[in-house]
């Protein structure tokens, strides 16, 4: 008898438990845990001479919190640090060159007799940021174990290194080679250093154990802001000319144009 009275006891202790353990998690104002992503990098080309070679993807690991606001728990901040690993593709639609030494792509003014030339046919470049979302959080009250939000405000990404595999042909004096590949090439500077998006994201927290949640969602971040610098002519790496032999005095330098969209899917653990 002692034994089920025990037994009972716990059971309607745990429970008893739970219970006060699950509306500490719906009435809490802060949360706050880990997160990672996966998603897609949609780029929109501002020139003519490239072009987007597929879909670049995107893989995320940080943290994350959901603050409520003091008067609406309804309401509230969602921010956090992720530490981005995005890849981007692009090809030439015009007879792209560029100047090198060893994995060090030169600017126009840097080009000397000692360079080699690269005749570029596509391109991947691979980034690595940190960003810091800013989102404006709307959420349910929980139904049963599950609430659901949405969220709208800007996320700003930060550049911290960048590096392009590149495939095509070694330009020899006017003799192209096969097709190679030139990765880990670097440009310093070219790159913008800021990149900025607005988003909307929708998705549900799943309290599935005591005060911690689960948390499923997906959203779209329209870019806003540049990935290259418009530099000047002698500060450019990348030329076009119909002359195979580079001798042509016309040859026109230029700068890749475009912005980066970003689709996104995170699961999150939150505290």
């Amino acid at each position: 008898n002692k034994i089920k009275m025990l037994g009972a006891f716990l059971l309607v202790s745990g429970f008893t438990f739970s219970q006060t353990v699950a509306e500490t998690a719906a009435d809490k104002r802060v949360q706050a845990g880990l997160t990672t992503n996966l998603g897609m990098n949609l780029l929109s080309l501002g020139t003519t001479r490239m072009q987007a070679n597929g879909i670049g993807g995107n893989f995320s690991i940080g943290i994350i919190m959901h603050s409520a606001f003091k008067k609406s728990k309804n309401l509230g901040i969602s921010t956090g640090i992720d530490f981005d690993f995005a890849s981007q593709k692009y090809s030439t639609k015009v007879p792209t060159y560029y100047r090198y030494t060893d994995t060090d792509i030169l600017k126009q003014e840097d080009a000397g007799t000692g360079s080699s030339v690269f005749s570029l046919t596509d391109r991947t470049q691979k980034s690595t940021y940190i960003s810091v979302p800013l989102m404006l959080l709307f959420r349910t009250d929980f139904i049963g174990d599950f609430r659901y939000f949405g969220k709208f405000g800007i996320r700003n990404s930060f550049l911290v290194a960048s590096k392009f595999n590149d495939y095509g042909q070694v330009n020899d004096n006017g003799s192209l080679g096969a097709m190679v590949e030139n990765n880990n090439m670097k440009s310093p500077g070219e790159a913008f250093l800021y990149q900025g998006s607005v988003g909307l994201s929708a998705g549900a927290e799943w309290n599935f154990v005591g005060s911690t949640c689960l948390v499923l969602e997906a959203g779209y971040y329209y870019g806003v802001t540049p990935q290259y610098l418009e530099r000047k002519d002698n500060k450019r790496t990348t030329f076009t000319t119909t002359d195979v032999t580079l001798q042509d005095p016309n040859k026109v330098y230029y700068s890749n144009k475009s912005t980066m969209s970003q689709v996104l899917f995170r699961i999150s653990l939150l505290f």
